[in-house]
């Protein structure tokens, strides 16, 4: 939408499983804007996946008690962080009344509303946890008679709140035991996903389409995928030599993208193409930290040149 008084907005969603040591893209999960479901689509992804273990690394979106089941099922490790409001997930427990704390649970979820579960939800919020029919869980039937026993799914993870910086506070969940410092760090690690989609919207191109049609902008949304994780493959076989470098240096994927995509066209050998990404580094510069700027953007298509 255009004009004065409309704000762009996103038509297609994207869900990507991200592989932050490798740094490719394992997975992505496309969904419309009006049935974006973050958590549905990363259970998807999971189930599609040939990892027997993984660690997880998720943000707000994520935040379900369908999500961590699923991983515990799967044996898979998570960090998630929560949100801090009245209707966030530590809403309902008592919680050490300090800034930072370091709790653990074993959470029987149930669906049952007699009285007598009423008033265990009540009395032991840390221990019981009662899921509507609306919502979403796997692991308990959705509807059952009052006669049927009640059914309980046992979910045991920690709550651990953290100070990421001077006054400023992240809860997170996980079933993991690393220490809090541990956590401050992994969790910090999850920022390489953010830079790799700035990579694929800038270096790859993934804001601009040809397409006007949506099957044709989704084959182009595959496509700079897999002209990412090529382009990573490529880059991830050259050396770099800093036996007389003073900083530490990484390769400049702009420039690494621009040099494979001329490989591809046969334009370059596998020679030049080691010996060009040599030659162009960017310094590494850690524990750098900027506020980000929101603000929308309408994707521009190749019809502009058009005159």
């Amino acid at each position: 939408q255009t004009g004065p008084h409309h704000t762009p907005y996103n038509l297609i969603h994207i869900n990507a499983l991200y592989n932050l040591e490798q740094e490719i893209y394992h997975d992505l999960r496309i969904q419309d804007n009006r049935e974006v479901d973050e958590r549905a689509a990363f259970i998807d992804m999971m189930k599609n996946s040939s990892f027997k273990q993984a660690l997880v690394i998720m943000d707000r979106g994520y935040e379900s008690y369908n999500v961590m089941a699923h991983c515990q099922e799967r044996n898979w490790s998570y960090i998630i962080r929560i949100r801090d409001g009245n209707h966030s997930m530590k809403s309902g427990f008592n919680l050490p009344d300090t800034p930072c704390f370091d709790e653990k649970f074993d959470l029987n979820i149930c669906r049952k509303q007699t009285n007598e579960m009423k008033q265990q939800y009540h009395n032991f919020p840390n221990h019981y946890r009662c899921l509507p029919n609306h919502t979403p869980f796997d692991f308990l039937p959705s509807s059952s008679r009052k006669s049927d026993p009640a059914q309980f799914y046992e979910l045991h993870f920690r709550m651990v709140r953290l100070e990421i910086k001077p006054g400023f506070f992240e809860t997170l969940v996980t079933n993991t035991d690393y220490s809090p410092e541990k956590l401050k760090d992994l969790y910090a690690y999850r920022w390489g996903i953010e830079t790799s989609f700035r990579d694929l919207k800038y270096s790859i191109g993934l804001t601009h389409f040809h397409a006007k049609k949506k099957e044709g902008i989704l084959q182009e949304i595959y496509a700079r995928f897999i002209n990412f994780n090529v382009c990573k493959w490529l880059t991830s076989h050259v050396v770099i030599k800093t036996s007389k470098l003073k900083q530490t240096y990484k390769i400049c994927f702009s420039d690494a993208v621009y040099a494979c995509r001329k490989f591809l066209r046969a334009e370059l050998t596998s020679f030049q193409l080691e010996t060009y990404i040599a030659k162009h580094l960017s310094i590494i510069r850690p524990n750098r930290t900027f506020q980000r700027k929101i603000k929308s953007k309408a994707p521009v298509s190749f019809t502009y040149r058009v005159t």
